[in-house]
């Protein structure tokens, strides 16, 4: 890890595209992504209906 940290500090223009490339890739990710207010859900119920009793 440390190599890689190295030769970053060392290589600017490397870094600064790395970081530029980063943020593109953000903002590409963030417009592009689905966001559901209520998503489709499906829910497995049972009725069960009972006859009153007469006591």
């Amino acid at each position: 890890m440390k190599g890689a940290v190295a030769w970053f500090a060392e290589n600017h223009v490397a870094a600064n595209l790395l970081m530029l490339f980063l943020l593109l890739a953000g903002f590409v990710t963030a417009f592009s992504i689905k966001l559901e207010v209520f998503p489709e859900t499906t829910l497995d119920r049972i009725t069960i209906t009972t006859a009153p009793s007469n006591h």
